[in-house]
């Protein structure tokens, strides 16, 4: 029987926040509806917070099914603590864990984290590998941190990647400019989104007092998060910034919002916790200088908060500018500028985010994505009388 095997640097329960895994999520929530019977012939190949999970295969209940899991290497849970590179230690460990992972030649390698390609490509020479591209290749070596100070590995590590697209059995990629960049590499360069799970619709009310504004995401040099405090510091009316989140800026946001009570720092939540806050919260804001399609703006407009940001990757793509949502240019003066036209009228501002979240659909967007992996898993389902 032809499995499943799962690769991403995620414990595929509640680390990271947000990303890949409420992507990851989803499409396993998809397979538990649908496949239940094919649960078992899935392995989950990811990493643990808890150093005592390393190494081993267990039983893991989430998102509605039941999965063998893997974890290859300790994930730090301190996002402003982490000295070593995740992606690097996670494929010393599927290396490592080689023999537990195991790859047969018919086996299907669904990989969310590119690195993970040349671990697979080594324990199984022409192993069947989809890759799923959550941002660009093509610029990546710009915004991993741990190789800014040695030009030939990011080299290197560019030329790697141009290699995972051409050598995968396909690519699923998230916007249309993607698409044509990788189709120069791939014949079978797959549009596809990121997905999630549309929550009844449940009435907004524009704030009458205080503007309650809402980052979530990593706080990275590339997220200009410094902007979005400036911008909340100085706007006009009563207002506060929820920052959710953690990672190697927080230090120094931290204290670029000291004296400021509209700033406020909660540091990384669960999902769950993360669906509160956005219920709770008027606004999203980002401020990235690259994205692919961030689930985090697909799960804000899901409860029908409007969305602040500025117009890169596939964000286009997920939102209707100038409908749901307004652009900007990065600067702090935008981001005001832009919280009042959304302000000015944001009933319907907020019936049409969550119009547009109904595009995102798991069910929709997973059962794309599963005919093209059952070319090779070929798994038929057991039908009622079974």
């Amino acid at each position: 029987m032809n499995r499943l095997i799962l690769y991403d640097t995620c414990n595929f329960r509640d680390y990271p926040v947000g990303g890949q895994l409420t992507s990851i999520k989803n499409f396993l929530r998809f397979l538990a509806e649908t496949y239940p019977e094919r649960c078992g012939e899935v392995l989950l190949a990811g990493v643990s917070c808890d150093p005592d999970d390393v190494g081993k295969i267990q039983k893991i209940s989430t998102a509605s099914g039941v999965f063998s899991f893997l974890a290859v290497a300790q994930a730090e849970a301190d996002l402003g603590n982490v000295k070593k590179s995740l992606r690097l230690e996670y494929v010393k460990g599927l290396w490592k864990y080689r023999k537990l992972i195991g790859p047969k030649k018919n086996d299907c390698n669904y990989i969310h984290t590119p690195e993970a390609f040349a671990a697979v490509r080594l324990m199984r020479p022409g192993a069947i590998c989809y890759v799923f591209s959550h941002g660009t290749y093509l610029n990546m070596w710009q915004r991993v941190r741990f190789f800014k100070k040695a030009p030939l590995v990011r080299l290197l590590f560019q030329r790697f990647l141009m290699q995972v697209i051409r050598k995968s059995t396909a690519v699923f990629v998230l916007d249309h400019g993607t698409e044509r960049d990788y189709s120069a590499y791939n014949h079978r360069v797959i549009l596809v989104r990121n997905s999630i799970v549309c929550r009844q619709w449940q009435e907004r009310k524009r704030p009458d007092r205080e503007v309650r504004f809402l980052f979530v995401g990593r706080l990275s040099e590339g997220k200009r998060i410094g902007t979005i405090i400036e911008a909340v510091k100085g706007y006009h009316r009563e207002c506060s910034l929820t920052i959710l989140g953690d990672g190697e800026e927080r230090q120094r946001l931290e204290a670029e919002a000291q004296g400021s009570s509209r700033i406020r720092f909660h540091g990384a939540v669960s999902p769950d916790e993360v669906e509160k806050f956005m219920r709770s919260s008027d606004i999203l804001v980002m401020n990235s200088d690259s994205e692919g399609m961030p689930m985090v703006i697909l799960e804000a407009i899901s409860t029908g908060m409007p969305v602040i940001t500025t117009d890169v990757g596939g964000i286009h793509e997920a939102l209707s500018l100038g409908v749901d949502s307004e652009a900007t240019d990065g600067t702090a003066q935008a981001i005001q500028d832009a919280a009042d036209r959304i302000l000015a009228d944001y009933d319907r501002y907020a019936r049409k985010a969550y119009e547009k979240s109904l595009q995102f659909d798991y069910r929709k967007v997973n059962e794309k994505i599963f005919y093209v992996l059952n070319e090779n898993l070929k798994w038929e389902k057991k039908s009622e009388n079974e």
